[in-house]
């Protein structure tokens, strides 16, 4: 029906049509029901979609919940324990969990509680054995005198003090042995002593020392070695390098003094030994020697007077040799009994009795214990030492004069032969040697006292005799020449010149010798 047919009815229509419209149009509003139903949709997806907007992620609901509506909850009451429990969280420190244990020892939280203070302990227990000595184990058990590990704590303590008292009393006995092994050491001082003791202590408060006399000891022993080779050599260069390598040296004294006497001073006077005679060292040089064609008194077998060059110097003794210097080699078997003395006393005296094998034996063990070259003086060695440059017949120059250096036949003695000019205190024997003077070359007693043996054979005359101041091997060998006079010797003997001869095996009160050396290397 239109719109133009409906307006067109009569308002006057009756009621029960009015009515039957109305009802039926009730009955069917389907128009309207679906319109609302569309307007509820749009209303509830605008209401989801806020609620997205505005609603916590966590507080949605997951796909297998069932949506309700939300509604407000009651405020949640904590109790006393949880209380403490959030405390202690708060605090998190030791203080607070042990607080919260002695509020709440059987509290719901007493196992998370105790769980923190043990790690509390255990980090405590850490430190201690990372210190790992007692005094970080007493630490830990003043902190923790009743904590997981206080019982390890004091066993490690326990152990600690045993190793150290254990070590001390180890260290004690050690002490002791080392000490016991120094004394032994010491009094044994050589290397081998000293080196046992480094070998067992060698750390010990000794071993420096016993180090410093293990060196010392090894230096004294090269000291020996080097000296044993320089008397080995014995010259001068030799002498000269031990004290080179060893100028503090034990020997560098001896070594000095060998040089000395290797390279000698003229006039130097020096002793090879203690029993040794006194030598004089004398200058080389050229002298002539023998008696001179107007020499009063001179005999044949002095001639002819010839020049005699001495190249290298030499030593003679200062005196002659006496008993007591005799004795010694007696003493040591090198010479055999102590000749008579004629009750004249021996001591100091110049030895008498004794023939010239006798005195070659006596300078050979000379040259043995002493290592230098000792002999009997040849014949141009005595006079070059007798004169001492003086070109007279006699000592001094006069009979006179001759009394100050010559002990011979004097008045008193009643030989037709005497030297009227003298008195003499001993007219019928010898003197002790060194009571009268001395000549220039510091040479004593070589006119008169005891004639003295010489290395030279009996010869003629002095033609063709050696000029280097040689022995002479020439003639009768058997016998041998004597110099310088006697305690009865006249004048005529006592010139420097005078020769006289004797058996090799002869021996007499009248006779002696003295020796000289070789001063060069």
């Amino acid at each position: 029906m239109s719109e133009t047919e409906s307006s067109k009815k009569p308002d006057w229509q009756a009621p029960h049509e009015r009515d039957a419209y109305t009802i039926g149009a009730e009955r069917a509003p389907w128009g309207r029901w679906v319109l609302g139903i569309i307007v509820l949709g749009l209303v509830i997806a605008g209401a989801l979609w806020l609620a997205a907007k505005v609603v916590v992620p966590k507080d949605l609901p997951n796909s297998q919940q069932t949506q309700v509506e939300p509604q407000e909850e009651e405020p949640v009451k904590i109790g006393a324990d949880d209380a403490a429990w959030v405390k202690a969280l708060e605090k998190d420190t030791l203080e607070g969990y042990r607080e919260y244990l002695e509020d709440f020892p059987k509290g719901k939280h007493a196992d998370a509680a105790q769980a923190e203070i043990d790690a509390y302990d255990n980090r405590s227990w850490a430190t201690a054995e990372e210190r790992n000595s007692i005094a970080g184990y007493e630490d830990y058990l003043e902190a923790w005198p009743e904590g997981l590990h206080a019982s390890k704590a004091r066993e490690r303590i326990a152990e600690m003090k045993a190793a150290i008292e254990a070590a001390q009393k180890d260290a004690a006995e050690r002490a002791a042995a080392e000490a016991r092994d120094w004394q032994t050491a010491a009094q044994a001082n050589t290397i081998q002593s000293y080196q046992t003791y480094l070998t067992k202590h060698a750390g010990s408060k000794n071993a420096a020392e016993a180090q410093n006399r293990i060196d010392r000891m090894q230096a004294s022993a090269a000291d020996q070695a080097a000296w044993n080779a320089a008397k080995t050599a014995n010259t001068a260069a030799a002498y000269q390098q031990y004290l080179t390598s060893f100028p503090q040296g034990a020997y560098a004294a001896q070594a000095i003094a060998a040089i000395d006497n290797l390279r000698p001073a003229v006039g130097r006077t020096f002793k090879d030994c203690a029993a040794c005679p006194e030598m004089v060292s004398l200058p080389s040089g050229t002298a002539s020697l023998g008696a001179g064609d107007n020499e009063t008194d001179s005999r044949p077998n002095e001639k002819p007077q010839r020049p005699v060059t001495f190249a290298n110097m030499f030593a003679i003794g200062v005196k002659e040799v006496t008993f007591a210097e005799y004795g010694a080699c007696v003493s040591a078997g090198g010479c055999k009994a102590v000749p008579s003395d004629n009750s004249w006393g021996g001591g100091n005296r110049p030895v008498i009795n004794v023939s010239w094998d006798d005195a070659l034996k006596y300078t050979a063990w000379l040259s043995s214990t002493t290592g230098k070259s000792y002999a009997l003086p040849t014949e141009a060695q005595w006079e070059y030492a007798a004169r001492a440059g003086d070109s007279n017949p006699l000592v001094g120059g006069s009979a006179t004069a001759l009394c100050a250096f010559a002990n011979g036949a004097s008045l008193e003695s009643g030989f037709d032969w005497s030297n009227k000019a003298c008195t003499d205190p001993a007219s019928d024997r010898t003197l002790p040697t060194g009571m009268l003077s001395a000549n220039k070359f510091g040479v004593k007693d070589m006119i008169g006292n005891v004639a003295e043996w010489t290395q030279d054979c009996n010869t003629l005359n002095l033609r063709d005799a050696p000029t280097d101041g040689s022995a002479d091997s020439r003639g009768s060998c058997n016998q041998r020449v004597v110099r310088g006079g006697s305690w009865f010797s006249g004048p005529a003997d006592l010139r420097y010149a005078a020769r006289l001869m004797q058996r090799r095996g002869d021996s007499n009160d009248f006779t002696g010798f003295r020796v000289v050396r070789k001063t060069g290397p």
